[in-house]
Formats: C-alpha cells, sequence, structure tokens
C-alpha cells in the first residue's frame, strides 16, 4: 500500500532549452510533469512509498510517463490508460517576457488525464494510506475530475486518512476567480493539511497578511498550513508554533514543479515526525534544486543526499 496517495494529472513537459519566445525556439526538452505526480515521485526519492490516481492517454507520451513512474517506483496501478483522449502537455517558454520567470502553455482540453471519474477512486486503495493529496488544478480541469477529487477527499476523511490540499489557483482553468474561490474553499473544508501562497490567500480569504490567513485557515480546521512566500521563502504553522525559512542563494533556470518538491519534501517530514523547523527547511532546499534545473523530477533529492544538504545548511 501506498503511504502518500495523489490524484491528478500527469502531464508531459516540453522545456525551451534557450531563453525567449517559443517562435524563436528551436530545442526542447522532455519530462515528465504534473503537481500532484512531481509530489509522488518526490515521496518516493525519499524513500516513503507513493501512488498516483489518474488517467493518460494510449499514446507513446502516456507510457512514457508509466514507464518513468515505474521506473522510480511510484505506485501506478490506479494510473489507467484512456484510449478516448492524448495524454496532456505542456510547453515551458523559460525567460520571457521576464527574466528569470517562465510562462506554461498547456494542451489539455479533452485529454485523457481529464476523463478522471469517481469510479477511478477507490476505498480499498485510499483507506491504506497515511496522507491523499490534490491542488486545485485537478477539480478544474472536468466537471468529472472535480467529482473524482471530491469522492476521494470525502472517502480519506472517513477512513481516518489526512487530506493534504495545494490550493494552486490557475484563473484561465475557471469560469471566473469566485468560481475558483468558491470550489477550493470547499475542498479546504476537508483539509488537514495546506499549502498555498499570497496571492491565492487573498483570492480564497481576502487576506494577504501571514498572520491572519493562519488564523483564518485555523478556524476553518486547517491543521498544518504551508505558506510560499515567493522570493522571501515559506512560513509554516500548526497550533501555535510557526516556522519561518529563508531561500537558498540560487540562480533559478526553471521554477516549474519546485513548489511540488516543496510539498512531497513537507509531507514526508510529517509523516516521519520531524519538527516543522526541520520540515520547512528541508522543503526549501528541495524547492531550490529544482527550481535549478529544467525539468521537475531528474534533481528531486534522495533522503540521505537532502539530510546532508539540511546538516551542512542548518548546523
Amino acid at each position: 500500500m501506498a503511504e502518500i496517495i495523489c490524484i491528478g494529472e500527469p502531464i508531459v513537459q516540453f522545456n525551451a532549452v534557450t531563453l525567449g519566445p517559443l517562435r524563436n525556439v528551436s530545442l526542447f526538452e522532455k519530462h515528465v510533469g504534473g503537481p500532484e505526480t512531481t509530489v509522488a515521485a518526490c515521496v518516493r526519492r525519499l524513500d516513503h512509498t507513493s501512488g498516483i490516481i489518474g488517467r493518460v492517454g494510449d499514446d507513446e507520451l502516456g507510457h512514457y510517463i508509466i514507464s518513468w513512474l515505474r521506473g522510480i517506483e511510484v505506485d501506478t496501478s490506479f494510473l489507467k490508460i484512456d484510449s478516448s483522449g492524448q495524454t496532456a502537455i505542456c510547453i515551458v517558454q523559460r525567460g520571457y517576457p521576464i527574466p528569470g520567470r517562465s510562462r506554461v502553455y498547456y494542451y489539455r482540453k479533452d485529454s485523457a488525464g481529464s476523463r478522471l471519474s469517481p469510479d477511478d477512486v477507490e476505498k480499498d486503495y485510499l483507506s491504506g494510506a497515511r496522507v491523499l493529496h490534490l491542488t486545485g488544478i485537478t477539480p478544474a480541469i472536468s466537471q468529472s475530475a472535480m467529482d473524482a477529487c471530491l469522492k476521494a477527499v470525502v472517502t480519506a476523511s472517513e477512513n481516518d486518512v489526512m487530506v493534504s490540499l495545494d490550493t494552486q489557483i490557475r484563473p484561465q482553468l475557471w469560469k471566473s476567480i469566485d468560481d475558483a474561490a468558491s470550489t477550493i474553499m470547499k475542498f479546504v473544508e476537508f483539509a488537514n493539511i495546506l499549502f498555498t501562497d499570497l496571492g491565492d490567500a487573498e483570492i480564497l480569504v481576502g487576506e494577504n497578511n501571514p498572520e491572519r490567513i493562519f488564523q483564518i485557515f485555523r478556524s476553518i480546521g486547517v491543521d498544518v498550513i504551508v505558506l510560499r512566500l515567493g522570493e522571501r521563502g515559506a512560513m509554516a504553522a500548526r497550533g501555535s508554533e510557526i516556522a519561518e525559512a529563508e531561500p537558498l542563494p540560487i540562480t533559478v533556470e526553471d521554477p516549474l514543479g519546485a513548489g511540488d518538491a516543496l510539498v512531497g519534501t513537507f509531507l514526508t517530514c510529517l509523516v516521519e515526525g520531524r519538527s516543522l523547523f526541520e520540515a520547512l527547511r528541508k522543503s526549501m532546499i528541495s524547492w531550490s534544486l529544482v527550481a535549478t534545473v529544467r525539468g521537475e523530477q531528474e534533481i528531486l533529492p534522495t533522503s540521505r543526499d537532502l539530510e546532508g544538504a539540511f546538516r551542512a545548511l542548518y548546523p
């Protein structure tokens, strides 16, 4: 059984090798991506079992995703091959129009992943996990995916499985910001662990002050809140305990997937019973590593290397 199960859409990322607008880019690298998939990969890299619930197309890219995940020993028992749609892709434009930042173009309409349905969620599989993780992206890609996510969080809650939610509001996927906020807040009500950032928090609860954000989400019933602060690092709160972590001095190559590495590392540390201080700082190390390269999963640290980096940086 997998300790941490993620539900969402695996995706293939084509990342521009050179900087600038895509019209002038000729070379791309191919990587497995998708927030939930990267979290599952990170957890497994850190010596814990993980699994992914989702769908990919019966095409070369779908089989590439499954081969990659099986190669790193993520459980793909509930990652279905769906011949009625293609595997979703995204194309990453780097360093333009804002230097040091990436812009992502998604091609996922009517994808196999968007056909995720409640039938893909099985109680026996979920009930054996310690954590169910999802993001605010999956409920936005289709009604059936939203229904699947709702069934997953209800099933997890009824079976004493912790629910982890990363808000990840993507306005282009929703009819309106109000629709995004009202829907995601329904999932927040099930969350034991919440990952968000200042922009999402302002949309969801009308606040961008970290202390007020922590107070509001605690009042809803969230036990652990992790707040990403961009260039200022991150904060985490559990009860009256608050931890902070500054970003490491790095040169950002592509930040895509770095936040998911943070999530996977933090969840693993919680499962291991680590302190909030240690969990957040180790998570920032993983964030920093992923941001320094193209691709989301190739540089995810092993548990031994993460421990060594933590002791070197925080003696």
